[in-house]
């Protein structure tokens, strides 16, 4: 490394007073191979598929460990539910050329979003460095691990084998696909990708069934960090808040300390057309930093509404993660308040104000994904309460919150001390179209006993009933994203 890093040693040294730092220990081998899990509770009749689960799941090796969170080897984990109530359990690191390059030379290669490192730099453009780790979509029959630098890696969703890069089109070679991509009821896929030395953003749209995308690019300077965006009926929406790349600035040699927060400067909206996104105006709005959006859709006056936690900058992704790798708790709480933006596109005017309770931090929202691009009226998020400023200063949370956002009214589920939540999934149940009839589907983190439990909530008047849970005995790393696929 460019300075002596006691990242690995200071881990470890406080990991034996810290239990939760189990949670960022990672795993150690490529495949877990598959383990049947101890089901409790009446497990619904109807539930029946695959929920895959990705994140960093490799982050130290041989003494070497990642000083970034987001740098962390993926790991794609699948949870699989036959339909007379089994539950199994497989994970195994993605085969990015990063990971059989270093497997090939026995040492962890460090080079990455947030780790500042002298290894060799690969050869191989991003996908040589796309760890492919924060998030996962079903697609043309397979499972797409998702990185925000480079192209999806193609996964088998039956062995979790790695089958390589997708490549859509040679139009399309080389360029971003993001996180979170956006798939509409008709099976219409957009999604972004930015390519930040460029000023450039790579707007996808990919329609049911085809691997041809239509690929637009949208220039933008100064370029920012983009992890998620919305899409309505007739438009996408992409918040830019103002962390810009601006690498002549940068602190270190790492790819996030290009990047500089302007809290004096705004959060800039990009509101493009569908059909077509280079045609766009931008909205103004105090800055602010947001990972994850709801859902959004527009009214018949033209006003576009979506939700997102908003957090007052970005210390989170750069204190807060390289503290955690250390084993350090992070300087300074960083709770979030979930916020409704108000987008008149007639007017090209913007409003947002809170409306959940400030003393709540939430993140991970999701909603019925059926309804993407329309109105809905409840999401589920992962929350920590504001009397446990313990795990908001370390980026935990110990409940999931449903909340109806048209009114505020929620329900909470509280986890037992020591026992962490992940996303939770809405899935429906068969036969059914409303946004209430269905399950939460999530995952938790037993770090106090060494357990990871798959939970099944059923959802009572819209409370979250838990009913059921499948227990794998062995803890997993802290994920990110999920998608359930029925009958996988």
């Amino acid at each position: 490394a460019t300075v002596a890093d006691t990242t690995y040693e200071e881990f470890q040294k406080n990991l034996a007073s810290k239990p939760w730092l189990r949670l960022y220990e990672g795993i150690q081998e490529v495949d877990t191979g598959t383990s049947s899990c101890l089901v409790e509770g009446d497990w619904p009749a109807g539930l029946v598929g695959s929920l895959f689960r990705n994140g960093p799941g490799r982050l130290q090796w041989r003494g070497r460990r990642y000083q970034h969170w987001f740098d962390g080897d993926g790991l794609i984990q699948k949870w699989q539910i036959s339909p007379t109530g089994e539950v199994t359990h497989h994970g195994r690191l993605i085969a990015t050329k990063k990971l059989i390059f270093d497997q090939s030379r026995n040492e962890l290669t460090r080079v990455g979003f947030g780790t500042e490192s002298s290894d060799p730099v690969s050869s191989q453009g991003a996908d040589g460095l796309n760890v492919g780790n924060t998030s996962v979509i079903h697609r043309l029959d397979e499972v797409w691990a998702l990185w925000e630098g480079g192209a999806p890696w193609r996964i088998d969703p039956a062995t979790l084998e790695t089958k390589g890069t997708l490549e859509l089109s040679s139009e399309s070679h080389g360029l971003p696909f993001s996180a979170h991509p956006r798939v509409e009821a008709d099976g219409t896929l957009w999604n972004i990708g930015c390519v930040s030395s460029m000023g450039v953003m790579v707007i996808w749209q990919l329609p049911r069934g085809s691997s041809t995308p239509r690929i637009s690019i949208v220039r933008r300077q100064p370029m920012s960090m983009p992890h998620d965006f919305v899409v309505t009926q007739n438009f996408l929406i992409v918040p830019l808040p103002p962390l810009h790349f601006e690498p002549a600035n940068g602190t270190s040699h790492t790819f996030l300390d290009a990047h500089v927060w302007h809290p004096e400067r705004p959060l800039e909206i990009l509101v493009m057309k569908k059909e077509d996104p280079t045609d766009f105006f931008v909205v103004e709005h105090p800055a602010q930093w947001m990972f994850h959006y709801s859902n959004a859709w527009e009214d018949s006056n033209g006003v576009i509404r979506f939700e997102a936690p908003s957090f007052d900058n970005p210390s989170l992704m750069f204190d807060g993660f390289k503290s955690i790798m250390r084993g350090r708790i992070p300087s300074a709480d960083v709770p979030s308040q979930l916020v409704r933006f108000r987008i008149n596109t007639q007017t090209q005017q913007i409003a947002s104000e809170p409306i959940f309770d400030g003393a709540d931090a939430v993140e991970f929202p999701t909603f019925d994904n059926r309804r993407t691009s329309h109105q809905h009226h409840w999401i589920n998020s992962v929350t920590s309460s504001g009397s446990n400023s313990s795990l908001q200063k370390v980026g935990l949370f110990d409940g999931i919150v449903r909340l109806n956002v048209d009114n505020g009214e929620s329900f909470r589920f509280t986890y037992p001390q020591g026992e962490v939540p992940e996303e939770h999934l809405f899935v429906a149940k068969p036969g059914t179209n409303d946004e209430s009839d269905g399950w939460l589907l999530g995952t938790s983190l037993d770090y106090e006993n060494k357990l990871t439990h798959l939970n099944v909530f059923d959802l009572v008047a819209n409370e979250p009933r838990h009913i059921a849970r499948a227990t794998l005995q062995r803890l997993m790393p802290l994920g990110l994203h999920g998608k359930f696929v029925r009958n996988a």
